[in-house]
């Protein structure tokens, strides 16, 4: 059952074991005015007794910050089944039943029929709807595209638009114009300066031979910061591409690299590496977690394949992959839940430069919590002190 309500006044949540990320054992939390305000058990108990407070016996649950998904399709993405492959929007409830409380919308391969103009609408229906939406300007063709007079200015003026998007080694949108990339650098560097946000560079990464070169001569020769750069898909079989290896690299040097939850044999593509093990692979190789998130790519028609890698047709990948894989990293890689959670919480919060206000539980961020029953189970989410979905 989905349920939506206004923020109470003052919402107390007793008896969770907490996850802040970090494991604080069990307490209450306590949340007023969509902020967390204080965690512990004795002022909890007073207001839980009050008039118009919101009590939640969680007892036997953990609770956990709102997980952040930072490349997820609002209005659809990929379209590569022809007409009959076209994706529907997201919802709200979408997102929210799948423990998602912040994320971040794109543009896919299709930019014909979809724009930034839809794209950012979107980001305001689902805002209304109790996520907190953002989206990347620009999109996998170069030059890039914007909704004011440049990617500089979207991003300096359009409070949702928290970046840009752009491509390299990608067949379908080759970009081989060094100019262009460059300058759309320049455009993000400039709105950073500007607007105080972080401003990234969002980029995918597809499978041809280049992989990160170009990232990483942006770096070298047009001194963008590393941790402006956020390449994504980079979980792709080493035997198909060099992306992995590159990737591994970047992080080495202190970028963040973004995994990608649909790039996996479990998943039907036969040319990705399982989430699961490519954080053990990086983890192996001295690549400090804090240096990788993961997002979703959701809301796309992902190809499935069967062992001989025949199409054998195409599902829509739903946001809740991205809890699953949270829940995955801990029952087959051992990862503690608290180190779990970091590339899909307090990571993204970071590189997104949310991390003032999402990402933690903590007194003064937004209150944004999923509680987990015991068979790892979205039980209950609430998104900015208001109840938004119950099962």
């Amino acid at each position: 059952m989905s349920k939506s309500s206004k923020a109470t006044a003052c919402l107390v949540i007793e008896g969770a074991e907490v996850y802040a990320p970090a494991p604080l054992g069990t307490t209450s939390v306590v949340a007023g005015g969509g902020r967390t305000l204080w965690l512990g058990d004795d002022a909890a108990h007073q207001l839980a007794s009050l008039e118009g407070v919101r009590r939640i016996d969680a007892r036997g649950l953990r609770l956990i910050p709102g997980l952040i998904d930072q490349h997820i399709h609002f209005v659809g993405g990929g379209d590569a089944n022809g007409p009959r492959g076209r994706v529907e929007e997201l919802t709200a409830r979408q997102l929210l039943s799948a423990g998602t409380t912040t994320a971040v919308g794109l543009l896919g391969v299709d930019n014909e029929t979809r724009d930034l103009r839809l794209l950012l609408r979107k980001a305001h229906e689902l805002r209304a709807g109790g996520v907190t939406a953002f989206i990347y300007t620009g999109g996998m063709p170069l030059p890039a595209r914007h909704l004011l007079d440049s990617i500089c200015a979207d991003v300096s003026f359009i409070d949702q638009v928290i970046g840009a998007k752009s491509a390299v080694a990608e067949r379908l949108h080759p970009n081989r114009d060094w100019n262009d990339l460059a300058d759309l650098a320049g455009q993000v560097m400039r709105a950073r300066a500007m607007s105080g946000k972080a401003a990234v560079l969002h980029c995918h990464v597809g499978s041809l031979d280049e992989a990160l070169a170009p990232l990483v001569r942006l770096v070298d020769e047009l001194d963008m910061p590393i941790e402006q750069i956020i390449p994504t898909h980079v979980n792709r079989t080493p035997d198909f591409s060099p992306v992995f290896e590159e990737a591994i690299a970047f992080a080495l040097r202190g970028g963040t690299i973004d995994m990608t939850c649909c790039v996996s044999r479990l998943d039907g593509n036969l040319t990705g590496v399982d989430v699961p093990d490519a954080m053990r692979i990086c983890l192996e190789r001295g690549v400090p977690l804090a240096q990788i998130t993961v997002s979703t790519d959701g809301n796309i028609p992902a190809a499935v394949r069967d062992a001989d890698g025949k199409l054998t047709g195409y599902r829509t990948v739903p946001p809740s992959v991205l809890f699953r894989d949270l829940v995955r990293m801990v029952h087959e890689l051992g990862l503690p839940l608290d180190q779990a959670l970091q590339p899909m919480t307090t990571n993204v919060a970071r590189v997104l430069g949310l991390d003032a206000r999402k990402g933690q539980v903590a007194p003064g961020f937004d209150a944004d919590y999923v509680l987990i029953d015991q068979n790892d189970l979205v039980h209950t989410v609430i998104a900015g002190g208001a109840v938004v979905f119950q099962q």
